[in-house]
């Protein structure tokens, strides 16, 4: 093989190296935004590869294409996905990481197979210069072979781990790019003590230790394992701290619902024992008349009405614990001069705890959404209505207008500390337990924006179907 053929041959696996590069790029781009992807997204990956493999064509060092690459992924990033650039920024460490692993691997592999070839050429013989040209192009393609196996299984094996977390904290971030720094430190060290000329001599580091062949590419898997572990056992724990953490708010819920039975049980306590004394009312109201203390009977009775005040309901539900958890949420708003409505008869059409806990979950947020804005502007409105086998559930409320839904979420999140250390509690999981609660009764949660006023309506199929859930 001449020179120039030779020259061809490397310049087209170059070019195949960097049109393979930039597609496992895409795929792990696509494990990490999982979101729907849209037609601009489409046009973007394949002006991005076009971009690179038209680069690889100029006579410049790989780091320029890698710079130019980069700083148009951030810019991409910052417009389209605004809230997720340190997402973007794992995506790309990531991605040189996996290629110097891969690089690491096929150049012992490229060194062992062409040092193998040409122990067997005789330097002597007039086409040598040939034979050399041939066996560096073998192991060349070899190399490219295996340097796109490597990198096309490690992208894979990234992309079924990476689960398309919505956010990533940028200690997350830090923590799981550790390794990636690792990689490639390793991958550019090496590649720089490959060949290194002292004086007229050089130094060929696979001459001088041969036993680095086997050994670099084992620090390459190595490092490529303990990545992937890093990121399966950092998302279980993701995992698990959203099942934790949504167990804690079950909880809360679920002490708060006792509370609310017992404030019912109270109060109904309280209206036993007022008929329970209304006798002995009456009959001390008779005595002051015939005593003709008419003063202290209208003080007595004046008194007995503040007593009945107490125990009335603006809102009469026809449930104790509805009737309860609607007053308690009116009395609420309206001390934070929140305008309060509510429409609602309740036949426990489905279990009242179920109900219960809907209602607290939607008040609670609408509640804490007006509470944002002056006093006397916010405004909530609750009713419930039957058609056909379906209860509905509507929650109206103003709000300040900054509605934050993730991409990929139909709920939005706001967050407040919990009482929990590293936990945040969001009403995002309030909301998904109002809409587990409405899918166990083959319904579901529709939430809409219109203006500065949040729509939530709820659908629950009543009857048999629900109760047997």
């Amino acid at each position: 093989m001449s020179q120039p053929a030779f020259e061809i041959v490397n310049s087209i696996l170059d070019i195949w190296k960097i049109a393979i590069q930039a597609i496992m790029f895409l795929v792990l781009w696509a494990a990490a935004f999982r979101e729907k992807k849209s037609k601009r997204d489409g046009i973007a990956a394949v002006l991005f590869i076009l971009a690179n493999i038209g680069i690889g064509f100029l006579p410049c060092a790989a780091w320029v294409r890698y710079g130019v690459s980069a700083f148009v992924i951030m810019g991409y990033a910052g417009i389209c996905y605004k809230k997720q650039i340190g997402k973007a920024v794992f995506v790309m460490l990531a991605f040189y990481n996996l290629h110097c692993l891969s690089f690491l691997i096929a150049n012992s592999i490229y060194m062992k197979i062409t040092g193998v070839m040409m122990k067997s050429l005789d330097a002597m013989q007039e086409s040598y210069m040939q034979q050399v040209y041939q066996c560096l192009s073998v192991g060349m393609a070899v190399s490219a072979l295996f340097y796109m196996v490597l990198y096309v299984a490690m992208a894979v094996i990234f992309h079924s781990l990476i689960k398309g977390e919505a956010v990533m904290a940028w200690q997350d971030i830090i923590l799981l790019s550790i390794l990636n720094f690792v990689g490639s430190m390793i991958a550019n060290v090496v590649n720089g003590l490959l060949i290194v000329r002292i004086n007229t001599d050089a130094f060929v580091l696979f001459d001088e230790k041969p036993d680095l062949l086997w050994k670099i590419p084992m620090i390459a898997v190595l490092i490529f394992a303990g990545e992937a572990a890093l990121i399966y056992f950092w998302q279980r724990y993701r995992i698990l701290l959203a099942e934790r953490q949504k167990h804690f708010v079950e909880e809360q819920q679920v002490k708060a619902m006792r509370e609310r039975l017992e404030e019912a049980e109270n109060f109904y306590g309280s209206i036993r024992k007022v008929r329970h004394e209304m006798k002995n009312h009456m009959a001390n109201i008779k005595g002051l008349t015939e005593a003709g203390e008419y003063g202290e009977i209208e003080e007595y009775v004046r008194r007995m009405d503040e007593t009945m005040q107490e125990l009335e309901y603006k809102y009469v539900t026809g449930n104790a614990v509805t009737d309860v958890i609607i007053n308690d949420k009116c009395r609420r708003a309206e001390k934070a001069g929140i305008r309060f409505g509510a429409d609602f008869r309740y036949g426990g059409e489905i279990p009242v705890f179920d109900m219960g806990i809907i209602l607290n979950n939607l008040l609670d947020n609408a509640i804490e959404a007006c509470e944002k804005l002056e006093p006397g502007k916010g405004f909530i409105r609750l009713s419930l209505k039957r058609k056909k086998q379906f209860l509905i559930l509507y929650v109206e409320n103003s709000f300040d207008g900054a509605v934050p839904v993730s991409k990929g979420s139909s709920l939005p999140p706001t967050t407040k500390q919990s009482i929990l250390p590293g936990i945040i509690t969001e009403h995002g999981i309030g909301l998904e337990n109002v809409r587990d609660i409405a899918e166990r009764y083959f319904g579901g949660v529709n939430i809409k924006v219109k203006g500065d006023v949040f729509h939530v309506t709820v659908m629950l199929q009543q009857g048999e179907v629900g109760e047997g859930k």
